[in-house]
């Protein structure tokens, strides 16, 4: 009879020869997301080998895997890609493109709760040592993926050692972080509690329920070669808020989010009209957009596009439902005077009700309203060293005006 001799789990001896120290859970989905996001942002010829048990926090990015047209290929023990089950809680990331490799094994079954015991190459001859192992243990064939995205002479063992270093720093300052931020907010009178955490948590799953459907829904119109631009641009709009409301989400959580740049003012115009579109649906309301100012503005894009999407949205609840008089419009108008640019934006729902009030936190005359709308405009046109104010409000029309600095 011939002796069947099992293998060993090579994987976690492997961990063993690099000596890391532990690295948090947390910091570990931030270098997962780190390795993969490039790949799945701007999708290349590359492949995925990967074994995630725990996948706790990355759920989003798995089903961004699972429905990109990225080649990828799945070690669970329930995949069956796999000869035998001998690599128990050690798991690995292998991401494998022209420009980098990138490879990651991590083991859960420390001491440690919130810990696992790491090794890392990136762009290293070295990465056949744990290719190797993984292909000794799989019906795939990744030999061929070894040949085809090996880093020939990008081997550095420095930028190993750095990468390494990195992590290492990631997850002191991770820690050093959140005690600092704690320490922050336990002297503020707005506290960041639970309870926030929570919220916003729950708020980016549905979030990224929210971008999963869109990319599903693309990938049926791409399969079923329907070329609706309705559809398409629907798609892109989804995708576009979704990314903004992230953003907002990410900011919650620092005090200095502001990122100003140079953008064309034609092109943020645009997008936000293309954002705002929805809002028109069955209104009978004319959009008009006046987009003639060919100048760059100096401005944090989200907060910008943010400024004009909630002054459109309010112009077009301000009809309210059985309004069906005819002549109804909201306009966006832009030029530059001087040093500024200059966005008008009108409509003709009639005067707002106590008009000193509308920037003050709480104030709203929505039956349905939070108060903060206005509020956070006005609080982003000043932190882009701008204006947000009402020049006008009478039964002829209402007009809110943005001054932002050019570039």
């Amino acid at each position: 009879m011939k002796k069947i001799v099992r293998q060993q789990n090579y994987l976690k001896e492997l961990i063993d020869s690099q000596e890391n120290k532990f690295l948090s859970k947390r910091a570990l989905r931030a270098l997962m997301r780190a390795v993969l996001e490039p790949l799945l942002d701007k999708p290349e010829a590359g492949v995925v080998l990967y074994r995630i048990i725990h996948n706790e926090g990355i759920v989003g990015l798995l089903k961004r895997l699972e429905f990109s047209e990225i080649e990828s290929y799945d070690f669970s023990d329930e995949s069956g890609n796999l000869r035998e089950k001998v690599w128990a809680n050690t798991e690995f990331l292998c991401v494998m493109t022209h420009r980098f490799v990138a490879i990651l094994v991590w083991d859960s079954n420390t001491d440690e709760e919130e810990s696992v015991r790491y090794y890392s190459v990136v762009n290293s001859s070295q990465q056949n040592e744990a290719l190797d192992i993984i292909n000794r243990n799989t019906i795939i064939d990744i030999g061929k993926y070894q040949e085809r995205f090996k880093p020939d002479r990008r081997d550095n063992k420095l930028l190993n050692q750095s990468f390494r270093r990195i992590l290492s720093n990631l997850d002191e300052e991770g820690k050093e972080a959140v005690l600092g931020f704690a320490e922050n907010q336990s002297s503020r009178k707005q506290e960041y509690t639970p309870n926030t955490r929570a919220a916003a948590h729950e708020v980016r799953n549905q979030l990224s329920i929210c971008d999963l459907y869109s990319e599903i829904i693309k990938k049926y119109c791409e399969k079923n070669e329907i070329k609706d631009e309705t559809i398409l641009g629907a798609i892109d709009c989804i995708k576009r808020a979704v990314k903004m409301a992230n953003n907002s989400l990410i900011a919650l959580k620092s005090e200095n989010t502001l990122d100003l740049k140079p953008h064309k003012l034609k092109y943020l115009i645009k997008t936000a009209q293309d954002l705002t579109k929805v809002y028109f649906e069955c209104k009978n309301i004319e959009y008009i957009v006046e987009n003639n100012a060919d100048c760059e503005i100096l401005a944090d894009e989200d907060k910008f596009l943010g400024i004009l999407i909630n002054l459109v949205k309010n112009a077009a609840e301000a009809f309210g439902i059985e309004d069906d008089k005819n002549g109804k419009y909201i306009k966006i108008k832009t030029e530059s005077e001087g040093d500024f640019a200059i966005i008008r934006v009108s409509n003709n729902a009639g005067a707002i009700g106590n008009p000193d009030m509308i920037f003050e936190e709480g104030f709203t005359t929505k039956s349905f309203g939070s108060g903060l709308g206005l509020m956070i405009c006005k609080q982003a046109a000043e932190e882009m060293l701008g204006q947000l104010e009402l020049s006008h409000s009478g039964e002829d029309y209402t007009e809110f005006v943005i001054r932002i600095g050019l570039v």
